[in-house]
């Protein structure tokens, strides 16, 4: 493993673009758009917390995941409201419309619980977000489950990134 980190620091990116990039996987992640294009989240990101080890503080690493998270999580969130502002929903296919009314049951019932635990899964990750902005859950609850679960999701992938 020493070898590989040396590898690493000798051939990684400049500090300040590494941790820019960290937060634009971050982000991308969390964004119903980008995340579709982009490598699964956690080996992509693992990546870069190794790469990082040497050069980079666990402060400013954390920070840039949470922040690109968050930021994602945001945008989906506001793409749902935009998405449902231009009157888009009556336009969806009739498949769609009845998956669409169950999570949007479930959100009502139970919002900040499910916004938290989506983080942690994959295609949740922007879909629950997205749809919460349809169904125009509050913002401070959105906000708020989204901050809390992108720097518990940033503290358990620097964990993971301990083992490489």
């Amino acid at each position: 493993m020493e070898k590989l980190t040396t590898i690493i620091a000798k051939y990684s990116p400049e500090p300040d673009f590494l941790l820019l990039m960290i937060f634009l996987f971050a982000c991308g992640k969390s964004v119903i758009f980008i995340s579709s294009l982009l490598p699964p989240a956690s080996v992509t990101l693992m990546l870069g917390i190794v790469a990082g080890k040497p050069v980079l503080s666990d402060i400013h690493v954390w920070a840039a995941i949470t922040l690109g998270a968050l930021l994602g999580s945001v945008l989906s969130f506001h793409c749902g409201a935009l998405f449902c502002r231009r009157g888009s929903l009556k336009r969806l296919p009739i498949r769609f419309q009845a998956p669409l009314h169950r999570a949007q049951t479930a959100l009502q019932k139970k919002g900040m619980p499910l916004l938290f635990m989506s983080r942690f899964l994959a295609v949740m990750r922007y879909t629950v977000p997205l749809v919460a902005g349809i169904i125009a859950l509050p913002l401070k609850q959105v906000y708020c489950a989204s901050a809390l679960s992108a720097a518990i999701w940033a503290v358990a992938l620097m964990w993971v990134s301990r083992i490489f």
